[in-house]
């Protein structure tokens, strides 16, 4: 591969979406649940429906922030790969990695959308998995990663 370094870093759509769903569900059991009683309505917080969607809410919250704090991104340099997060680095020389298995979803056959990298390691038992839809740019990095396969296949 060549010199120039490429960053990739984890995309967050998931959790958005999720804490978006669950707080709009909130919104309208509350609002269905509520009552009019002389004129003046009546929300149900004290449901324990509520409880538990608050509890989901929250959970997603704190899940999203997690992430957002560890700030993990993939690092494809000339000589290696590095996966990086706020608290440390993983470095994983080309050198090392013996095999690439590129596995893609059937119903999108060239574009390597839904694709899962499996990288197959010396020195380390059990295989490697990156899921190339969990990354921003993720046509260019499944790109980057078909061209390591050919240059490692071509090593051999």
């Amino acid at each position: 591969m060549n010199a120039q370094e490429h960053i990739f870093k984890r995309r967050y759509d998931f959790f958005y979406i999720t804490l978006l769903v669950y707080v709009a569900f909130l919104v309208l059991y509350i609002l269905v649940t509520g009552t009019i009683t002389d004129g003046t309505l009546m929300f149900g917080f004290r449901d324990p429906v509520v409880y538990i969607i608050g509890i989901f809410i929250v959970h997603a919250l704190v899940m999203l922030l997690i992430n957002m704090v560890r700030n993990r991104r993939l690092v494809l340099t000339g000589d290696s790969m590095i996966f990086r997060s706020r608290f440390g680095a993983r470095n994983i020389p080309y050198t090392d990695i013996e095999r690439i298995t590129l596995k893609r979803d059937r119903r999108k056959p060239n574009d390597g959308t839904f694709a899962v990298i499996k990288l197959h390691v010396a020195d380390r038992r059990r295989v490697l998995r990156i899921r190339v839809a969990n990354y921003e740019h993720e046509k260019e990095l499944y790109q980057l990663l078909k061209k390591l396969q050919h240059e490692i296949k071509k090593e051999e």
